[in-house]
């Protein structure tokens, strides 16, 4: 290798080099000396073959050495040629000569050898022979090359020594020369001196050398050889090959400047071999060098680039993977990119990073792009910041590049297109393609589903701080379709997001303790009655009203209609529930339920809980309880709680006017949810728990602290939460709104029981142990125990629930907290706690204990902290607690007045700077916080921990106006607007009850106080100058009132019972106004009084508060009262005559409230009788059905006689119900009371009224009083017999009979028995007289004797029993024995007229037991038991009749009412068994007849005593007995169990009770079979109610229990289980499931699988094989549901091939056909209400759809025109794939089925199947014929539906059948009729609307004249043009008289009501439609513009 260097240019500061090599000039074949390298092998190898690195590594040697040149030459900015092993050097490419230098490289692996002066003088080619060389250098000259050097480079050294000897002198070179400088590796290098004289010069000068001109050869010269000594160099020591290796990567590192330059080394040292191995020679110019260099630069860029790319990939790859379907949809996306001839393509997606992992794998399933390097990927940032020569890297070396857009938004195309350049240096195909936000085409979706099953797992393992807990995604997401809730969004955030997804908690929760927490009873507002009061409000049946609306036993209300139907159901429902909650009947405040049963169930879906209570009832603690325990049951559940005060500012915002609600509604929670709205995961989350119900609950708090406005939006909210699928939704407010809410949510509110004495006791202990720490229990309890009950004893009516509600336990737990310590620790007297709680103690000194308390604390607190002088520590506290009060004052304020001018008017607008006014604040908040009544919200202000603090401290600040103490007083009335705000907004708002209510009790102090009754006093002294405030503040209450006739102040007091405002305001009226303008201000109270009788609340009125709040109240109404209005006599008139019966007459606590009591019913009573012609006139405008007059008043009756010192006042309360209506309003009265309140009703208190009507001589009146009644009575009974007497005197006998009469009715009236006994016996005589005459007589006097004579109802044998005279009794029994016959005798004895009869059954029916048992016993043992028997058998019933005539039950409490009954039974039935078998030991075989000759008289079996059930029992014997027992009840089929419920098993003793169960399992033989009793009583329990016999339970339960488990097996499966199966077969599942509970699980597994076995098999024969007779029966349409449905669910293929065959056979008896699929069908749609219809059909298609064949369920669908008749309820239920087959048959064969059934002569039969089906589907056939019929068929359709046809002997028409039906809906006949106007014209409506059916009326006129469709008459207006609606609305405007209502029949005439025309509006030549509906819009779709109007 030669390299010359050219001479340096001194002016450019740096040469040029240029390099040559050129072989040899000796022209060896082998390797030339100076132009390559050679391998030398030491002679002491002996290896023959060492491998290449033996053989190669001098040529590997040689080739880095090139390597190192090139490089270094290229860095020193030389140009120059490199060649190697080259035949000619030539001449470069300029002609010029270069400069060579040659060198040879010579490798040695044994560095250890050394060059000895033998290798030099070698002359046979040796590695450094020196003869070679001078050879070649000889060759060299000749070819006149410039030579610089001839260079031979080794690893090794030489032999010094060894040279020195041979005559070889080493010169060293020490000019510098870079290309042989290697960093910390030396080298040397050497010239060759040899003297000319020695021996080796010889040789040399033998050498030929050519002469380059003549080519002639010669010896070589001395000059020659002097030259090739100076051009030879040797460079010794060099590295080697693999050291060389190392220090040229280093070199190329430098020149790439990289530490590890390894892969560039390499591939320039792969590009140097393949030049070397060339074989042609040829150089390498510095030129090409450099471009290696340069492609390896562009290589490592390249290689940069695939490395970031790939690195980009694999972490972006770490965070998702998908699975092949997404990367399979992906590559078909990149196929059609890399197809299309765009270079530059995008996919639009939403998450660029995780698309482009989607891209990756993509890439991969392509053949071009299967490797990493293939293409590039790198982020839009990461390009950004590439170097242009990175970017030209892509230019060259990829085809495609993935650019990911970090921010989603890509450059424009052309910066794109620069990356990808020119024509000449772009590859084939090269793409851009960019994943970006933007752009249009293709576009990519992340979603659920695509990840792979490895991420999916690991994205639902993903945890996530949800409400405090961490839960997994997985758990949170349950239910439904993941894809759903996972979305692309949370997707990204729950794989990438650097924090975990934190869902905190719900706003502001406060805390409370769980330890003293109380669980609550939740009262009901629905009881057992409530349903049945609604049914008889509504026109409808029971099953009916089931079909429109359900109450769950929680009282949810479960609703199935809309619309008007449900408004005015809801008013009758709150009608109810207001009469209920007013009325002085209290029981159903006992509906109650635990708390805990109102959280969410896992079924609740949307269900709404509004708890509506006074403040202080712990409602916002109970729905924090709720929370807590919710969070904790159900953790992965979406609990959200909102203080609503806390969000006026997101409420006022929401927009209740977008069209999705739900949509907004979702809204509104993302944004006002903590860290909602900045996580996609808890968005989605929470939308997707909205729309499925999977586990989340929305509790509002506080919806009566918003102000009205707010109220609306949440109102709104509600309603659109509503819209989505929330488990349960809590809304808690005050009463005062809870109307509000519920009219907006159609369901009741619920209320909080208060605090018993028991819950009391237990907070008052819990908290002072917890607070006082002290360790004695027991004596902490027993203090709370004592004042508890000193509270319940002092405290009066209402008030004595005043610790009752939490709030005030708590605060009077904390008030006396210490008062108890010093008790505990310090053995202070309990006693004088009690005194201060007796003292005075009510919600003002409460309250004021507490703020005292609070405040005392605080002030001990500072003054532990500031050590200053007491007297400055004084002034300083005090001035500081005036600074925090006035803050609490104003906060309070704030935090009840929403409008700001109403807060600057109450407290006044500040002067202070803005920076002023915060400091002042700041600094009161850190003191108020230390007073212990506020707390932080949610945004961290602050606030009351209670609201009613608030309320207390605005009370006491308007209090302070008030005070007539000119030191005292604020200054608040002095200024006119705030009078006005006080007396006409703040004293009458409902926002504002809280505030009122404190005012009241302090108002309390004033009016007690001596100088308000010297005010009082010295108001009518014209003099008087009353304080001018209070004057303007009347003038202005009244001014306002006047003006905007809205409440007032005054009327408001009394509706909530404000005692002591009301007192004031009066004060201030009567010193103020005029007397007429004072009852202007009270004439509001006494609305509604005119609109209806049925019931009147005792709360709510004037004269309730009168009664319970001021009893001198009505004394001073009258007083005001001047009779000068006749309109306020009126008023105040009927306000006594409605709410005075409901008055609480209770004993009055005191002797001065008894007078006050009587004074105030006196006073009412005589004002009545002064203005009786009033009353009369305003009682007698009642209709009919309210014509009871004074029907209520029996309630004034009974108290005025169950309380004695009332009794005085029953004389004016008689004389003004006689005088103002008849005597039988009071005989009503006297009646009523009586039958309700027979317990009030003694001796005495008869007697007293008695009296009354004696002393007022209305004898006439007292002999009307009910009979009953008077057997209490003997006294007044005998003044009435009297009475008859008298009237009947002369009509008993001629003159003679008639003294005999007269003499024994007197002395049978006087008592006198021996003189009664005397009479008789000569009567006896007499009748076997001789005389004709006298026998007659005596005859006559016996009938007299027997029977009842006239008028009179009495015998003498009645007032013998009544008056309790037995002797005399007993002669009048055996008188009538000894001269009747027998037969006449029992005749007598049983008529309703005869001697007995009347006396018996009144005694009984009066309760009265002792007259009873006397004419029972006297009976039995004067006539016999036989008598005795016939008496009690005299009628059917004759001792169940109790249970019905005795009690009014509208008077009683259901428990009440059955506690009375059952009391009355017990005591008749035991009466007349110990009167029939006392001294007759044949008695019980007589009562055992008198039990069984009726099978319901076993009903009172349960009542007798254990001793008389023994002696029937042995009558027959036990099991004899107990078979006749079960017979009774066998034939007692209205409730076959109710009769052996466990009342009556609970008498018998374990052997009864085996013989019972001996009885109950034997068999009963009847005509075609044998049956078990057992079976026939569960086939009775089975027939009475077709669901559920609660009975049935209760025997089974009792039997078990005292018999154990065993006999309940043994009886369940007595008759081997066939009762059991025939239960299952017949579909009464409910009955089922309580024998199989009663089963052990062995027993029930067993059952069970048999009936799995068999039960289906014989239940298809049974379905299959006989014509279904009786399944029309409405009783079992139910039972057929579930029998087909147990066919479908559990039948063979067998079984169900042979269904649909034998289902739709049609039979033929009797001339009918039908078969049992239509008769099944026909049962369900006639008699089932809506809702069990739904749920029929719904069941049923399920079943059809999984189990049938298509084809089959076509057959059962049009068998019959059954799916014409019910398409919509039948077709629509089924899956797509069976109802689209069906609809299109339908469609296809639709004219077909029309013929069939419209004109061949089918008219008839179809109308009688309309008649009979029920024609509310009737509709749906007409509309089939209007949908599917052809052309013609069309132009037919309304003669053909109007033509009048015989069904029998009526003529209808098929419009007519279908029209008017009661059950026609609304919505079916606006369809029809809209798709008539439609189809056929508006001519065609009309003529439907006035069709007339037979001759009748029009059927738009039936229409208006049925109430309940009024809204369809108005709906068919919308389907008329503007002549066809004047035409109609003249006819209704002129509707028919009653005569020809009446000639349309009873139904028309009962619903027979007048038209509101105002609601039928419209405007001509427009096509608008105008209805105004009370209440609500009524939507007719017309097809144009609709002005709605209501």
């Amino acid at each position: 290798m030669t390299n010359k260097r050219d001479k340096l240019n001194k002016d450019s500061g740096r040469g040029s080099l240029v390099k040559k090599t050129r072989k040899n000039l000796a022209n060896a074949t082998q390797t030339p000396p100076l132009a390559g390298a050679s391998s030398s092998v030491p002679e002491e190898a002996t290896e023959v073959a060492q491998g290449l690195r033996k053989t190669n590594h001098g040529v590997i040697f040689q080739l880095k050495l090139l390597m190192l040149f090139l490089i270094r030459g290229i860095r020193a900015g030389h140009a120059f040629r490199l060649g190697t092993e080259m035949e000619d050097i030539g001449v470069d490419d300029g002609g010029k000569r270069q400069v060579n230098r040659y060198l040879q490289a010579k490798h040695k692996q044994d560095e250890s050898t050394k060059i000895t002066a033998g290798q030099l003088f070698n002359e046979t080619e040796g590695d450094f022979s020196l003869l070679k060389y001078f050879s070649s250098y000889c060759g060299i000259l000749s070819r006149k090359d410039d030579i610089q050097d001839c260079i031979i480079c080794t690893n090794i050294g030489f032999n010094s020594e060894n040279l020195l000897k041979k005559g070889i002198q080493l010169i060293t070179v020490n000019t510098d020369d870079e290309m042989f400088k290697f960093r910390r590796h030396p080298v040397a290098r050497y010239k060759i001196k040899i003297a000319p004289g020695h021996a080796f010069w010889g040789k040399l000068r033998q050498v030929n050398v050519e002469e380059p001109v003549t080519k002639l050869k010669r010896n070589a010269t001395d000059n020659e050889i002097n030259g090739f000594f100076d051009k030879f160099v040797f460079v010794v020591n060099t590295p080697n090959e693999v050291t060389l290796g190392k220090l040229l990567t280093g070199e190329v590192g430098e020149y790439y400047e990289l530490n590890e330059a390894d892969f560039q080394s390499d591939f320039i040292l792969r590009n140097m071999l393949d030049w070397f191995k060339k074989k042609q020679s040829d150089f390498m110019t510095s030129e090409q060098g450099q471009q290696i260099l340069q492609q390896g630069k562009h290589k490592l860029t390249s290689l940069r680039m695939t490395s970031v790319s790939i690195n980009y990939q694999m972490k972006l790859q770490e965070t998702i993977e998908f699975n092949a379907v997404a990367i399979d949809e992906m590559t078909e996306k990149l196929k059609k990119l890399l197809d299309s001839p765009n270079k530059i393509e995008r996919i639009r997606t939403a998450f660029p990073k995780r698309t482009a992992v989607k891209v990756s794998a993509a890439l991969k399933t392509l053949e071009k792009f299967k490797r990493d390097d293939s293409y590039l990927m790198s982020s839009s940032k990461g390009l950004n910041t590439t170097s242009a020569s990175d970017k030209d890297a892509f230019k060259l070396e990829h085809q495609l590049l993935v650019v990911v857009c970090k921010d989603g938004h890509a450059e424009h195309d052309s910066y794109y297109e620069n990356l990808i350049g020119d024509n000449q240096t772009r590859l084939t195909n090269k793409k851009v393609i960019i994943l970006c936000h933007d752009g249009v085409g293709t576009r990519d979706d992340l979603k659920f589903t695509q990840l792979s099953n490895d991420c999916m797992e690991k994205l639902l393992d993903k945890e996530v701080s949800f409400q405090g807990t961490v839960q997994t995604v997985r758990k949170l997401t349950k239910i439904g379709n993941r894809e759903e809730v996972i979305d692309d969004n949370s997707m990204e955030e729950l794989l990438v997001g650097k924090k975990v997804v934190n869902i905190p908690l719900h706003d502001f929760v406060p805390a409370f303790d769980e330890e003293l927490y109380i669980e609550r009873e939740i009262i009901l507002p629905f009881d057992d009655t409530s349903f049945d009061e609604l049914v008889d409000e509504t026109d409808c049946t029971r099953d009916e009203l089931l079909g429109k609306l359900k109450v769950t036993v929680k009282n949810n209300i479960e609703w199935f209609v809309d619309g008007r139907e449900k408004q005015e159901l809801w008013q009758k429902i709150k009608k109810n529930f207001e009469k209920r909650r007013q009325s002085t009947d209290s029981t159903w405040l006992d509906n109650k339920i635990p708390e805990i049963d109102l959280t969410p169930l896992e079924e609740w879906k949307n269900r709404v809980v509004v708890v509506s209570d006074v403040a202080g009832t712990g409602k916002s603690t109970m729905l924090s309880n709720y929370y807590r325990k919710m969070r904790n049951e159900k953790p992965d559940n979406w609990i959200i709680k909102m203080d609503l005060v806390d969000h006026i500012g997101a409420l006022r915002q929401f927009n209740s006017d977008e069209v999705d609600q739900k949509v907004e509604a979702i809204k509104f929670f993302i944004a006002n949810i903590p860290n909602v709205r900045e996580s996609p995961f808890a968005q989605s989350l929470l939308r997707h728990k909205l729309q499925t119900g999977d586990g989340i609950v929305v509790m509002l708090d506080g919806f009566d602290e918003i102000d009205i406005q707010c109220q609306d939006k949440c109102i709104s909210l509600i309603e659109a939460i509503r819209l989505t699928n929330l488990n349960a939704l809590y809304i808690t407010t005050r009463p005062h709104l809870n109307g509000k809410l519920q009219d907006s949510l159609f369901q009741l509110a619920y209320t909080l029981r208060d605090f018993n004495q028991e819950d009391q006791i237990n907070y008052l202990s819990g908290y002072w142990k917890k607070q006082l720490k002290v360790n004695a229990d027991a004596e902490v309890r027993s203090i709370a125990t004592s004042i508890v009950d000193r509270l319940s004893k002092s405290l009066k009516g209402n008030e004595r629930s005043f610790i009752g509600i939490p709030l005030q336990c708590h605060i009077v737990a904390d008030c006396f907290e210490s008062q108890v310590y010093d008790i505990i620790q310090n053995g202070c007297n309990l006693d004088a706690l009690l005194k201060d709680l007796d003292s005075n103690l009510n919600l003002d000194t409460l309250y004021k204990r507490l703020f005292k308390k609070k405040r005392e604390i605080y002030r001990q607190e500072k003054a532990k902290v500031q050590q200053v002088d007491n007297h400055i520590l004084h002034n300083s506290l005090e001035d500081h607690m005036e600074c925090l009060e006035i803050y609490l004052r104003d906060l309070a304020v704030k935090t009840i007045v929403s409008d700001q001018t109403h807060i600057d008017c109450l407290l006044g607008k500040s002067n202070e700077s803005a920076a002023t006014i915060e400091q002042q604040h700041k600094k009161r908040e850190e003191g108020s916080v230390c007073f212990g009544l506020l707390t932080l919200n949610r945004k961290d202000e602050f606030q009351f921990l209670h609201r009613t603090y608030a309320e207390y401290l605005m009370a006491n600040y308007l209090y302070g106006g008030f005070r007539l103490d000119e030191d005292l007083r604020n200054k608040l009335l002095d200024e006119k607007p705030t009078r006005e705000l006080i007396g006409s907004e703040i004293l009458v708002g409902l926002q504002y009850q809280g505030v009122q209510l404190f005012i009241d009790f302090m108002l309390q102090e004033m009016v007690n106080h001596e100088k308000w009754h010297v005010i009082r006093g010295v108001g009518t002294d014209p003099n008087f100058n009353f304080l001018s405030r209070f004057t303007d503040f009347t003038n202005e209450l009244y001014s306002v009132y006047i003006q905007k006739r809205s409440a007032n102040a005054l009327m408001v007091a009394v509706e909530r019972y404000h005692a002591n405002i009301y007192e004031f305001l009066c004060t201030f009226a009567e010193l103020t106004l005029e007397k007429y303008q004072i009852l202007e201000l009270i004439k509001p109270l006494f609305r509604n009084l005119d609109s209806g009788m049925q019931f009147k609340s005792a709360n709510g009125n004037l004269l309730a508060f009168f009664w319970e709040r001021k009893l001198d109240g009505f004394q001073r109404l009258l007083g005001w009262h001047d009779g000068k209005h006749a309109d306020y006599t009126s008023l105040i008139a009927k306000a006594i005559y409605v709410h005075a019966p409901y008055l609480s007459i209770q004993d009055p606590q005191s002797e001065n409230d008894l007078k006050k009591q009587k004074e105030f019913f006196s006073q009412l009573l005589e004002f009545m009788l002064q203005n009786r012609s009033t009353v009369e006139k305003y009682i007698t405008r009642w209709p009919k059905q309210y014509r009871s007059l004074f029907y209520d008043w029996h309630l004034v009756l009974t108290s005025f006689l169950r309380y004695e010192y009332y009794n005085s006042l029953l004389e004016p309360l008689v004389r003004l119900v006689l005088q103002t209506t008849s005597d039988s309003a009071l005989v009503l009265i006297v009646d009523v009371a009586f039958q309700n309140h027979k317990d009030g009703f003694e001796q005495a208190k008869v007697e007293k009224l008695s009296s009354v009507l004696i002393e007022m001589e209305r004898t006439d009146v007292l002999v009307q009083l009910p009979r009953e009644m008077l057997v209490l009575a003997p006294e007044a009974f005998k003044f009435v017999y009297k009475f008859y007497q008298q009237c009947d005197r002369k009509k008993w006998l001629p003159e003679k009979e008639s003294d005999v009469m007269t003499q024994l009715n007197t002395t049978a009236f006087q008592g006198e028995t021996t003189a009664v006994q005397d009479i008789l016996r000569k009567v006896s005589k007499d009748l076997n007289s001789d005389t004709p005459e006298t026998r007659k007589m005596a005859k006559d006097i016996v009938h007299y004797m027997t029977y009842r004579c006239g008028t009179n109802p009495y015998t003498l044998t009645y007032l013998a029993a009544v008056c309790g005279q037995e002797e005399m009794f007993r002669v009048m029994l055996q008188f009538v024995n000894e001269v009747l016959p027998d037969d006449e005798l029992q005749t007598a004895l049983i008529s309703k007229n005869g001697f007995l009869h009347g006396a018996f059954w009144d005694a009984k029916a009066s309760g009265k037991i002792e007259t009873l048992q006397l004419i029972m016993k006297a009976v039995g043992e004067t006539m016999g038991p036989e008598s005795q028997l016939n008496l009690v058998k005299s009628r059917r019933l004759g001792i169940v009749s109790v249970s019905s005539t005795n009690f009014n039950q509208d008077a009683w409490s259901s428990i009440d009412y059955q506690r009375q009954l059952s009391l009355s039974i017990r005591l008749i039935t035991n009466a007349l068994a110990k009167a029939m078998t006392e001294n007759n030991p044949d008695g019980y075989k007589y009562f055992h007849d008198l039990i069984f000759h009726d099978e319901r008289n076993i009903s009172t079996l349960e009542y007798l005593d254990a001793q008389h059930l023994s002696g029937l029992m042995s009558v027959e014997g036990c099991e004899n007995w107990m078979k006749r027992l079960l017979d009774a009840a066998i034939k007692f089929t209205e409730d076959s169990g109710s009769s052996l419920q466990d009342g009556l098993l609970s008498k018998f003793n374990n052997e009864e009770l085996q013989c019972f169960l001996t009885a109950i399992t034997s068999n009963i033989d009847q005509p075609s079979r044998s049956i078990s009793v057992w079976a026939k009583l569960i086939h009775s329990s089975c027939k009475s109610n077709t669901t559920y016999s609660p009975d049935v339970k209760k025997m089974i339960n009792y039997i078990s229990k005292k018999l154990g488990e065993r006999t309940i097996v043994k009886l369940i499966l007595s008759d081997n289980g066939s009762t059991v199966e025939w239960v299952a077969l017949r579909g009464y599942t409910k009955i089922l499931d309580v024998m199989l509970a009663a089963l052990p699980p062995v027993d029930q597994e067993q059952l069970r699988q048999r009936l799995a076995n068999n039960a289906h098999q014989k239940m298809f024969e049974e379905f299959l094989s006989k014509v279904p007779i009786g399944w029309d029966r409405p009783q079992s349409y139910s039972n057929a549901v579930e029998v087909i449905r147990y066919c479908l669910k559990n039948g063979s293929k067998e079984q169900l091939s042979k269904f649909v065959n034998s289902a739709t056979f049609v039979y033929e008896i009797q001339e009918k056909k039908f078969s049992i699929w239509n008769t099944f069908n026909d049962t369900i749609f006639s008699n089932q209400t809506p809702i069990d219809r739904h749920y029929s059909m719904k069941v049923l298609i399920e079943f059809m759809a999984e189990k049938l064949d298509v084809d089959d369920i076509k057959i059962l669908m049009l068998h019959d025109d059954i799916g014409i008749r019910f398409a919509r309820a039948m077709i629509d239920l089924l899956p797509a794939n069976v109802r689209e087959p069906v609809n299109i048959y339908l469609k296809n064969n639709g004219p077909q089925i029309i013929h069939k059934m419209f004109f061949s002569n089918g008219t008839e039969t179809l109308l009688a199947k309309m008649r009979q089906l029920g024609r509310m589907y009737s509709i749906n056939i007409l509309q089939f014929y209007l949908d599917n019929g052809n052309k013609e068929q069309l132009a037919q359709f309304m003669e053909t539906i109007t033509s009048i046809h015989y069904v029998g002997s009526a003529k209808r028409s098929l419009w007519g059948a279908a029209s008017l039906h009661t059950f026609t809906t609304e919505n079916t006949i606006n369809e029809f009729l809209g798709c008539v106007s439609e189809k056929l014209g508006k001519d065609a409506v009309k003529k439907l609307v006035l069709h007339k059916e037979n001759n009748e009326l029009d059927v738009v006129i039936i229409y208006a004249l049925r109430k309940s469709w009024a809204d369809k008459c108005i709906a068919m207006f919308a389907y008329l043009d503007d002549e066809g609606r004047d035409e109609v609305r003249h006819l209704v405007e002129s509707l028919p008289s009653h005569t020809d209502v009446e000639r349309y029949g009873h139904q028309l005439k009962d619903n027979w009501h007048e038209v509101d025309l105002s609601k039928i509006k419209y405007t001509h030549g427009k096509n608008t439609l105008l209805t105004e509906t009370p209440g609500m819009g009524h939507n007719v779709e017309t097809g144009h513009p609709l002005v709605m109007v209501g």
